[in-house]
């Protein structure tokens, strides 16, 4: 009789648990995000489906390389994910695969959901709209800064609490460095092809330079100011020995044995588990202007298969606003500035170390125009893939600075020719 009862309690538990299984709906979102960024987003979609019952969020990430091919060939197949991430300078490349929020099959998501522009950084708001449609809604904004190793800038005999502001305090720091047996500036975090390609950028930017003209007819950048940046960044590793070509600057500054690193604000959790004693600074201004390169990530409901459900809209739509609302997660452990507004002002994230040590300094370079964006073009990918290509050839010393801008400068001209002439 009570084996009969316990038996039949067991079924009835089961039953309750499946049913509470299915009463939420499963919404798959990709991310390309990776190591301490992808662990912020864990915790982010952990608390959105621990604190409603509507809704489970089935998240994959990690896929940087590849992702946006991905998530285009999806969408062509009839099988996308819910929701998805897209950088500002994707936006263009990207919108056919993605649904315009504010005019889908479902109707105006954001009135449906409630989200509101001026809950948002409006240039960032503005920056995801495309001929008057609203493509995402900005998670973020990010960028690189310095960080610098205090106590390597004591054994140096250099302030910890005055990092290099300008090219003459930034080439007295590193040479002070180097000879206290580091190595001294790492401008290009891992050494990635793109990363290379950031820090020209950012010496590029900073003399005033463009990368393309204003119509995106041809490519702007091999002339005095590409070379002069390029030479400089050439330079830091050929002739005045800073580093090495090939390194990785993030286990460098890890392991304690660099002074400066150009890195961005996701580097932060990284920076903290090593132990180091480190600072954040501005990008010095070495050349005419203060610059560094930067983006910001979009929340994004891809195009989903015609016969879908209207409804499918509406609840993808939702769950972005849950993750959007709470984004001062995303800043506290992510080390990103949220472009959610009330997450930006949120007392948690503005007490946290994260605020204290390093976004504080983000947030400074965000509010006086430091921040530059890659270019924004249906061929972004490509033309990006072009210039770093070849940078990294000069940055590994294969070829020399003007070589690289001359085959960046006819690669990049032909990827415009051909999508000038196919658009004609």
């Amino acid at each position: 009789m009570f084996k009969k009862l316990a038996v039949l309690l067991i079924i009835v538990s089961l039953l309750i648990l499946s049913t509470t299984a299915q009463a939420k709906k499963t919404i798959y979102f990709n991310t390309l995000f990776h190591s301490g960024d992808a662990q912020a987003m864990e915790k982010i979609v952990k608390l959105v489906n621990d604190t409603q019952k509507d809704y489970f969020i089935d998240l994959t990430q990690g896929q940087w390389e590849n992702y946006y091919a991905q998530l285009f060939n999806a969408v062509v197949a009839g099988n996308p994910p819910n929701l998805g991430i897209c950088h500002t300078n994707m936006l263009l490349s990207m919108k056919d695969a993605l649904t315009p929020l504010d005019k889908s099959p479902a109707g105006d998501l954001l009135k449906i959901v409630g989200i509101d522009k001026k809950n948002y950084i409006p240039q960032l708001w503005k920056a995801a709209n495309i001929d008057g449609k609203q493509y995402g809604v900005p998670l973020d904004t990010h960028m690189w800064a310095m960080w610098y190793n205090k106590k390597i800038f004591k054994e140096a005999g250099l302030d910890p609490n005055n990092p290099p502001r300008n090219l003459s305090e930034l080439i007295k720091a590193a040479e002070a460095i180097k000879k206290a047996g580091y190595y001294a500036v790492h401008f290009a975090e891992d050494a990635l092809p793109r990363k290379i390609m950031r820090a020209w950028y950012i010496f590029f930017w900073q003399l005033g330079g463009e990368l393309f003209d204003k119509d995106y007819t041809k490519a702007t950048f091999n002339n005095d100011k590409g070379l002069k940046a390029l030479k400089f960044l050439v330079d830091s590793i050929h002739k005045y020995k800073w580093n090495e070509p090939g390194t990785d600057g993030f286990k460098q500054f890890a392991s304690g044995k660099l002074g400066i690193l150009f890195a961005g604000n996701w580097y932060y959790p990284t920076a903290v588990s090593a132990g180091i004693d480190f600072g954040v600074a501005p990008i010095p201004k070495i050349f005419i202007y203060p610059r560094t390169w930067g983006n910001s990530h979009n929340l994004v409901i891809p195009k989903l298969p015609p016969n879908a459900n209207p409804q499918d809209y509406i609840d993808a739509a939702k769950v972005l606003k849950l993750i959007s609302e709470n984004s001062h997660i995303w800043g506290i452990y992510g080390g990103h500035m949220p472009a959610y507004l009330p997450a930006k002002q949120n007392k948690e994230l503005l007490e946290s170390d994260t605020w204290k040590r390093s976004l504080v300094v983000f947030s400074y370079m965000a509010e006086n125009g430091y921040v530059h964006y890659p270019p924004n073009h249906p061929k972004a990918a490509e033309l990006e893939q072009a210039i770093q290509s070849n940078i990294q050839l000069a940055y590994n010393g294969s070829i020399t600075p003007e070589e690289a801008l001359k085959r960046a400068e006819a690669e990049c001209n032909r990827i415009l020719n051909e999508y000038n002439a196919q658009k004609k």
